[in-house]
């Protein structure tokens, strides 16, 4: 009975000593787990919160940075290029030179007038030339006379101010064809047309034209290189 009583005990004494090494180390299992405790990592998914902001790489001086769509790369705004040279060169030379028929005579004025810089009277004056005196003529625009002056200048004056018709009176075989101009210049309006073997009575000379007169009357310029 006795031995019996001595094992109860000591099973008793055996089940208590668990129980108070379970209580004791309860604790350090139930503990929660501390931020300390998640490993360290540099991965975080694309888009996702908490993602580091992305640094935009250095821009050109002056460029302000746009901010980058989602997802794509960073892309800096393109710098505006200067204009080239050569454009502006041909933004100098955009002025047309004004088409000028070539010619060379010397002219009588027949009243003085002034020298404009183009052939337009809106142009600037660059000289006047005076009744009775000569000028070197060098061609012909639609409406202007081509001169070159004492100064090396050239400028342009009205052809109502030479004696620009020389008188003739003489009789020509035409070589070639030939369309009767208006005024002696390629711009004027053609009156008529003569043919070649044809004789045509020339009662004048103006610059590189012969002035004709046909047998109805009419009277116009034609090139000289259509009597040659």
């Amino acid at each position: 009975m006795v031995h019996r009583d001595l094992r109860s005990a000591r099973i008793t004494a055996l089940m208590a000593a668990a129980v108070a090494m379970l209580a004791w180390s309860a604790p350090a299992f139930m503990a929660p787990v501390g931020e300390e405790d998640v490993p360290a990592t540099s991965i975080v998914p694309a888009g996702g919160e908490g993602a580091p902001s992305s640094v935009n790489p250095p821009s050109s001086a002056g460029t302000p940075s746009a901010p980058a769509a989602a997802g794509m790369p960073y892309l800096p705004a393109p710098t505006p290029k200067p204009p080239s040279h050569r454009a502006s060169i041909k933004s100098k030379n955009s002025v047309r030179e004004p088409e000028v028929e070539f010619a060379q005579a010397r002219l009588k004025l027949l009243q003085s007038v002034p020298v404009y810089s183009a052939p337009a009277k809106s142009s600037k004056h660059i000289a006047q030339v005076s009744q009775d005196n000569f000028v070197i003529v060098t061609g012909s625009t639609h409406y202007y006379l081509q001169v070159k002056l004492k100064t090396g200048q050239t400028g342009y004056i009205d052809p109502s101010a030479v004696e620009l018709v020389k008188p003739a009176d003489k009789l020509f075989v035409l070589t070639h064809d030939a369309g009767v101009l208006e005024k002696p210049n390629r711009w004027a309006k053609k009156l008529a047309d003569v043919h070649r073997g044809r004789n045509v009575h020339v009662v004048g000379l103006a610059l590189n034209y012969m002035k004709i007169r046909m047998k109805s009357g009419l009277e116009g310029f034609i090139p000289i290189t259509a009597l040659e």
